[in-house]
This record gives C-alpha cells, structure tokens and sequence, in this order.
C-alpha cells in the first residue's frame, strides 16, 4: 500500500501540489479561508474542505509539517452567528446536521491519520526513543482517565470527558514525534502559523468592534466581546499565547522590527479584550521578549530605537488622552485585583479534595453544591479556574502528581542543551499554563491540542541538537587518536633516522 502511495506522489502534478502544501503559501490560504469562514458562517463546508486537505495531505505528504497550520487555525473558523454564547444563541452546532456531519468526518480523520502512523516509516518513535517528557505526559493522560474513579457518584461521562482531554494532550505530541522531519526551518514555519492566528483572531476582534456595540456609553462592555469561537477571556488568552512567535520572527528574520511592532500590536488586542489573566501572563511574556531582543537578534539597534520611540509615543498619547483611555478601559479599574469569585471556588475544589483525595471526585462533580457559573458549554463542566485545584479536586493526589513530573520534565526538556527555538515554544506553553492558574484554559480541548503539539516540537528540537552534540563529540574522539598516530609514527621515523 505505501508502495504504491509512493508511486502516486511522483507524478508531477502530484509534486506540484505537494509543494503548494510545502511552502509558506499555504499557511496564509488556510488563514484566510478560517477568517472568511468566521465571517460568513459556512462552517460544515469548511470542515468539510479542511478534513479532506487532511486526509490528502496525511497520505500523500512525505511531512505531516502542512497539518501544523491546520491544527492551529481551524476551530477560529466557527462563527458569530452560530455561537452557542449569549447574545446569539444560536443552536447551530447542537444540530444533528451538524454534529453528524462533523462527527463522521472527525471519526474518518482519526482513522487516516492512526493509518499514517501504522503504516508508513516515521521518523522517530515515542516508546522505542528516548524522549524527555514522555512519562510525565503518559501519567498526566492515566490520571486524567481515570478522575473520579471509586467515588461515589462517579459517571461514565467522567470517563468519556477523562479520554476526550487525555487525548488532547497526548495525541499530537505522539503524532508529530513520529511524522514530522525535522529542519532548521521548522521553527520559523511553526512562528509564522502561530503569527497568522494571531492575525485572524486581532482582525476578528476588530470586527466586533466595530460591529457588535462593544463600547458601550464609552466604555468598553466586556461581556459583549463574543467571537464564534469563545469569549473575550478565550480569546485574550489564546491570543496571548500566540504573540510570543511574532518576537521571536523578530529575533530571526532580517526585518524582524516588523514583526516586533506586530507583536507590540498583538498584545494591544489581549489588551482589547479585557481579560486580566490574559494580560498579567501576556504581559510577563512580552517584557521579556522585550529585554532580549535588546539584547540578542539581528534587529538589537533597530528595536532599541522602537523601545525608545514607542515609549515617548506612548507617554505623550497617555498624557494627551489621559480621561478618554481611563473611560475606555474603565471595566480594569473598576475589577481591579477582585478575585471574580475565584478564592471561594478554590477552596470549595479543596473540600471536594478531602472527599476523595486519592483519584479526585471526578469532572463532573458540580463544584458547589448549591450553585454553577452556567456557562453556555455542551461538553464541558463547571471548572474550578486553576490547574493545580482542578486536578486536586477531579483527579486527586494522582493527578497533582503526574501534573507535577510533567512540569519538571517540561522544564528539563525546554533548558537541556539549550536553543532559542526551545525557548520561544517554552515561553508560548508557559503563557498558557500561566493563564490556566486563575483560568481554564487548559482543560479546554483546543488549547490542549496545541500544547500537545508544541511539545512534540520541543522533542524533535532536543533529539536534533542531541543528534549534532553527539556528532560533534565523535569527531572530537576520533580527531585526537588521529593526531596521536601520526605523532608516534613521526617519532618512529625519527628514532629510525637518527
């Protein structure tokens, strides 16, 4: 069967339209096709169209790199008028259409890309290498599996929900592992998706900015910022999680001072959105891409003149403005450092703790007993708005210590031998587990997908520069023993001479 695969693909028309796939092109396309779709609402037939470039490129590629824009961008394809959220309320996607649409193509999906694994050479190998973060994320998914477990009112949705986010976890880090060729590329391809979202969702705020009466009285009402795809603290969390890669185009790329007022902007739309967490994290993040690139890059004169010019530009504009942007931006002044509730939903997450400390009580234990956020959300609970509580109260001591050697092996596997690419996936991952320690970003199954995978990046990163350390160190080996031969051999003819 690979056989004959490999015969279809060197047909000429065939590599014509692999290279499309291949190139920085197609990227921008699919981009584009995700922002068009969240406008018009054609979200079956762009499903429909994604699964099919899928399932093409899965079997046909010789690199399953295409799918990385594809696993980034499709959920922002979901639109305003077929969001489930207030004010909308649309109950589009509940459909039977809809779900058995996607459902049969989702299931079909799953099964070409189990048959790309089976069935054709990889290029590494999850439980025959020797990955770093491997355990921890297998014991995260056993734990995750089995919240709740023993407890008296577990559920077999429990269960159900427990695989669908072990899953989104584990999935993509083990599919990459084995299908993704490695190149020095790679990274400023993966930066370039990450940037193009950024784009699609910055452009999808500015629409519902200007269309849907998000400043109200002159001020901005937050909870009237709803995309098709989340609401304004989704989107300010993923849009912080993505701005890291504009920073690092701007450590790589010629230009990068482009890329690094794009960042600036980036952060200015997390910003927009008025989520807090997203901006405490996204903040950190940006200070500190901020303070390298004025240190290290090929743009270090040319972003020290922006750091400059941009903070003048934004004091005087500060100064000019000053009533107007406290008006605008009033909904922070007047949260503050309020907790929105999140100090009683952590300890009651802790008293449920104490019921099962061993395997938690399970996802679908409601979180208080006589009250819900009643959030707008078919699939997925009531949750307790950070990691560590969550997985205390869902997946007891189990869960919090798989959680925990995950942790340290995320950071072993980001910091041994050590490269820019590595830090730029660990400061977009630390975003986001940063934003999941006051929300619940993580145990969402988009997010997770993407952690998953930026995972399997950092992996083939660390197996790529173990690989030149270890050549390197071969050479070395042998270029001693090479010059003490012909050290002896001299002093031999030497001694025969004399």
């Amino acid at each position: 069967m690979y056989e004959k695969i490999c015969k279809v693909r060197e047909n000429p028309v065939m590599q014509k339209i692999l290279s499309f796939f291949d190139s920085e092109w197609f990227p921008v396309a699919y981009a584009a096709l995700t922002l068009i779709c969240s406008f018009v609402g054609f979200e079956i037939v762009f499903f429909a169209l994604t699964a099919v470039l899928i399932w093409f490129i899965t079997l046909f590629g010789r690199d399953s790199k295409p799918l990385l824009a594809i696993v980034v961008l499709f959920i922002y394809a979901i639109s305003q008028r077929h969001t489930p959220q207030p004010p909308y309320n649309s109950d589009y996607l509940y459909g039977t259409p809809f779900l058995a649409t996607v459902g049969t193509l989702a299931v079909i999906t799953l099964g070409v890309l189990v048959f790309r694994l089976v069935a054709y050479p990889s290029t590494g190998n999850v439980f025959r290498g020797r990955p770093v973060a491997r355990w921890g994320l297998f014991a995260l998914a056993a734990a995750l599996i089995l919240n709740g477990v023993f407890y008296g009112e577990y559920t077999f949705a429990n269960l159900l929900l427990g695989v669908v986010i072990a899953f989104s976890f584990l999935f993509f880090y083990i599919y990459f592992y084995h299908t993704l060729e490695w190149k020095d590329t790679t990274a400023v391809s993966v930066a370039r998706i990450l940037s193009l979202a950024c784009g699609v969702i910055f452009l999808q705020l500015v629409e519902a900015y200007l269309f849907d009466g998000i400043i109200v009285d002159g001020s901005i009402a937050k909870y009237n910022i709803v995309l098709g795809w989340g609401m304004s603290n989704n989107a300010g969390g993923m849009l912080a999680m993505f701005t890291p890669a504009l920073f690092y185009l701007a450590y790589k790329e010629k230009h990068g001072w482009i890329y690094y007022l794009l960042g600036l902007l980036s952060f200015f739309g997390v910003i927009m959105t008025c989520s807090r967490t997203s901006v405490l994290a996204g903040a950190v993040a940006v200070l500190a891409c901020i303070v390298l690139l004025a240190i290290r890059g090929r743009n270090v004169r040319a972003i020290r003149i922006a750091d400059i010019v941009l903070a003048v530009c934004v004091i005087v504009f500060c100064i000019i403005f000053r009533a107007k942007i406290l008006e605008l931006f009033q909904y922070y002044s007047d949260r503050g450092f309020d907790d929105s509730g999140r100090f009683e939903i952590w300890l009651n997450g802790m008293k449920r703790f104490l019921q099962a400390p061993i395997f938690g009580v399970g996802f679908y234990t409601p979180i208080a007993p006589d009250w819900s956020y009643n959030i707008e959300n078919w699939l997925l609970p009531d949750m307790y708005h950070n990691t560590y509580v969550q997985l205390f109260a869902s997946c007891g001591i189990v869960g919090v210590l798989a959680y925990t050697l995950h942790l340290g092996q995320g950071l072993v596997l980001c910091f041994r031998k050590f490269t820019p690419e590595r830090l730029f996936y660990f400061i977009v991952l630390l975003v986001l587990t940063g934003m999941s320690m006051a929300d619940n970003h993580i145990f969402h199954i988009f997010p997770a997908l993407v952690y998953s995978m930026l995972f399997a990046l950092c992996e083939k990163d660390y197996g790529h520069k173990k690989a030149q350390a270890d050549s390197k160190t071969a050479e070395a080996e042998c270029a001693p023993q090479t010059v003490s031969e012909g050290s002896e051999a001299e002093k031999t003819q030497e001694g025969e001479q004399a």
